[in-house]
Order: structure tokens, then C-alpha cells, then sequence
């Protein structure tokens, strides 16, 4: 039983809390909390917080099992920490998915196809719930791990064979109703391929999700992102900018009646097919919070608040010729088309210069700054000639301040000869700073 129990790793002293020497100790494996197996972390917190004492059998290091009563208050003060998840890998084979479209030789996280409703829960990672069972559905309700974030992208059981590359499990119009009604809200996707889950497909794909109940919440149309590493997938291919006008007008067509009967426009797309249709993105109001900011669903919207806010606080330098902003190809039109014309009316005479950085590590069809890599990076500012101060898209880089390709922003200085920057807090702040002159709160 220890093996699929919750092994501590650390945790406070139980006598600072006034309970017996030992009682608890780094080594133990929780394996029941108030009567429940304790399968994974969740269900000891959920069980553990509830009531003013809790029940848990323990087996120790030796083999032996007890059964201990801990107050809830003292559970939490522990802060007791376990071995990590053992999550679900996803089985399926959609032939957009981007980890299989990765090219061999890179960190092995970067091969991870995570297909786990508590990741979902807990970081907002899309699931597919194909592999879910009726219990964990229960499990889901039981302990309200909402909201929950579930690719969905077309309804037809077709054509779920085919963007899936498997049979399909479950319904997943019932699953959904099944934690609609059960209190759980959740947040959908369908990223579309030209040709096949559009069209009328997506019609019945956004009418069937709203219909649903109000508890699915938002549903995120996104464009289908193609690497050059396709070797054995499917052949399908990526939206023509002419393409993406006819899309936005579908899913716009839905919003205002969807306002009227539900207070929400329900159904987004993303900011791609505003871009590459070149129409303005939708209003800050109209993305109701941004509740799928980070599946690129207002970024460019919010992004240009934060500009607007920044501009009342700064003051900006007229030059700012000394600063080059290197991204990708569609970042690039958003800065030209829109940052730009903000920062000029202002009083900016020069707006620094903008590199476009070809993906050449993933393709050039992939447009979007956040992937791309360190040498791509590298290669364009040593084509670029006069080394200036540049700006790097700080959705390039992870939580340790690297690439994809393992590159930081010091890596490429040292590789450029010039300073290279990662404004990840403030865009307006980071110009004043790194311009001409120096920065200037206004007062």
C-alpha cells in the first residue's frame, strides 16, 4: 500500500504544536485521511481541513500502521509537504499537438503530455477528460476543483476521431453536463484546422458547449499552430491571413445574443486571427475579465491597458532610437500597428526599432513570440549590424529565465555584445530606463 500512499518528505515539528514527539514524522506514508484513501495531495487537504480533528492511518517506515487523530488547525500549521504527483500522461494523438511536433535533442520536460484534471485545477492546464472515469468526475465534484479547462475542439464524433487520432472514451457532451451540474465551471478550447473542425463544425461545436449550461463558461477559438517537425502526423496545414476575417465574423455573430441570454459573449477567438486579418482587436471590456488570457484570448488588449496606465505614470523619452525590440512576426504588426501609434502620441518622436526573429528552430510558420529560441534570437541580431540595447519577449523565457533552447537573456548579451533586457514588468518603465535617458516618474 506505502507505494501508492503519500510519502512525507518534510513538515514542521509536531511538538511545536503541543502534539506527542513522533507522531508524524518525515518517512511516514499517509494512507487514509478522516476514512478516504489518500491517493494524491488533494484529497489530504480536502479531508484534513474539515471538521476540528481528522483521522489518518499511517504506515511507518518498518511496515507498521496507526491510526492517529491530528486538530485540523495543527494539520495546516505543519505544512507538511509529499512526493510529488504521479500525473496521467495524455494517450492522444491530435496532429497539432505541439509536443509531438518537437524536434529530439531538447530537456526532457519538453516531451511531457500531461492529460491530468488536477493540473487542470491547479494550473489551468488543458485536459481532454477522454481518459477520465465516472469516479474521478465525482472526486472533481466532491472536492470543487474548479474550475477545470477542457480541450473540446469539435463536438462531432467523427470528427473527434480524427483530431484526437483515437477512439473516444467518453461523451464528452455528457461529462461536461455531468460537472456543469454538479457546480463544477469550466473553461473550453477548440483549436481549429482549416477544412476540418470549422465551419459548420465549429457552429455546432460553440452552440452545443453554450447550451450546455452556464457553468461552461467560456469557450477560446484558437488557430492551429504548425512546427516543420511533422514527420509521421497528419497532414494538415495552418490559416492564410485571408482566412481569418470569415472565422472572427462566425464567432462575433454569436457574442451578442449570447450577451443577452447569458450576460456573457461566451465564445472568444483569439488575438491571431485578429492579427492576421489585420481588423482591431476586440475592446478591454469585451474580454469580461480575461479569463483566457493566457491561451492568447485579449493579450494584446491587455498589454496596450497596461501601456495607457504606465504613460500616465512616466514620462516618455522623445528618443528611443538606442533600444531594438527583437520578436516574432506577430508581436512585430501589434507593436507597428498599435503600441507604436500610443507611444508617438505621446510624445515619442523616435519609437525603437523593431527585429523580426524568424522561427527558424520550429518554422517559420510559427509566428508567436513566446516560442521562440535563444539562437533564433542570436542569429538575428548578429544579421542586425550595430549592436544596440534589446528587448526580448519575456513570455520567451521560463520561470528559471531561460528559452526553449536553455538561453538567457545574460547568454545572449554575452553572444551580442550588447545588453539584452527582459521588460517582464513594466514595457513603458523598461524604455525609460534603457533609452537615451533616463527614466522620469511623473509626479
Amino acid at each position: 500500500m506505502a507505494d501508492r500512499a503519500l510519502k512525507i518528505v518534510s513538515m514542521k515539528d509536531p511538538a511545536d504544536f503541543g502534539l506527542a514527539p513522533g507522531i508524524l514524522a518525515v518517512g511516514d506514508h499517509v494512507v487514509e485521511v478522516a476514512g478516504k484513501p489518500a491517493e494524491d495531495q488533494l484529497d489530504f487537504h480536502f479531508h484534513a481541513s474539515r471538521g476540528k480533528s481528522v483521522t489518518i492511518v499511517v504506515e511507518r517506515a518498518n511496515g507498521a500502521r496507526e491510526r492517529i487523530v491530528l486538530p485540523t488547525s495543527a494539520v495546516a500549521g505543519l505544512e507538511i509537504w509529499f512526493e510529488a504527483m504521479d500525473f496521467r500522461r495524455c494517450r492522444c494523438k491530435c496532429p497539432f499537438c505541439f509536443v509531438d511536433q518537437m524536434p529530439k535533442g531538447m530537456r526532457e520536460t519538453l516531451y511531457v503530455k500531461d492529460e491530468d484534471f488536477r493540473l487542470s485545477f491547479l494550473y489551468g492546464n488543458f485536459t481532454t477528460m477522454n481518459d477520465v472515469t465516472d469516479l474521478e468526475i465525482q472526486k472533481i465534484i466532491e472536492q470543487r476543483n474548479s474550475p477545470q479547462w477542457v480541450s473540446v475542439h469539435v463536438i462531432d464524433e467523427a470528427m473527434r476521431r480524427f483530431i484526437f487520432g483515437r477512439p473516444m472514451k467518453r461523451d464528452i457532451v455528457q461529462t461536461l453536463r455531468a460537472l456543469s451540474e454538479g457546480g463544477i465551471k469550466v473553461h473550453t478550447q477548440a483549436v481549429i484546422v482549416p477544412g476540418r473542425n470549422d465551419g459548420d463544425y465549429l457552429r455546432e461545436t460553440i452552440e452545443t458547449l453554450e447550451g450546455i449550461g452556464p457553468n461552461i463558461a467560456t469557450l477560446a477559438v484558437v488557430p492551429v499552430g504548425l512546427t516543420k517537425h511533422r514527420e509521421g502526423l497528419s497532414t494538415i496545414r495552418s490559416y492564410r491571413d485571408d482566412e481569418m476575417s470569415p472565422v472572427i465574423d462566425l464567432v462575433e455573430s454569436y457574442q451578442k445574443p449570447f450577451v443577452e441570454k447569458r450576460k456573457s459573449r461566451f465564445v472568444f477567438a483569439s488575438d491571431e486571427w485578429y492579427v492576421g486579418a489585420a481588423r482591431e482587436a476586440p475592446g478591454y471590456d469585451d474580454y469580461e475579465d480575461f479569463p483566457q488570457l493566457d491561451n492568447g484570448v485579449g493579450s494584446i488588449r491587455n498589454f496596450l491597458r497596461e501601456i495607457e496606465a504606465d504613460l500616465d505614470a512616466f514620462e516618455l523619452p522623445a528618443d528611443a532610437s538606442t533600444i531594438r525590440i527583437a520578436t516574432g512576426s506577430l508581436a512585430a504588426r501589434v507593436f507597428a500597428r498599435c503600441v507604436f501609434p500610443l507611444l508617438v502620441a505621446r510624445g515619442m518622436r523616435t519609437p525603437p526599432e523593431i527585429l523580426v526573429v524568424e522561427n527558424e528552430y520550429f518554422g517559420s510558420g510559427v509566428t508567436c513570440s513566446g516560442l521562440l529560441v535563444g539562437r533564433d534570437i542570436a542569429r538575428a541580431l548578429a544579421r542586425a549590424g550595430s549592436p544596440k540595447t534589446t528587448f526580448i519577449p519575456p513570455n520567451c523565457l521560463n520561470y528559471d529565465g531561460v528559452t526553449i533552447d536553455e538561453m538567457s537573456a545574460d547568454d545572449l548579451a554575452r553572444e551580442t555584445g550588447a545588453p539584452v533586457v527582459s521588460p517582464d514588468e513594466s514595457f513603458v518603465e523598461a524604455l525609460c530606463d534603457h533609452a537615451a535617458w533616463g527614466s522620469t516618474r511623473k509626479t
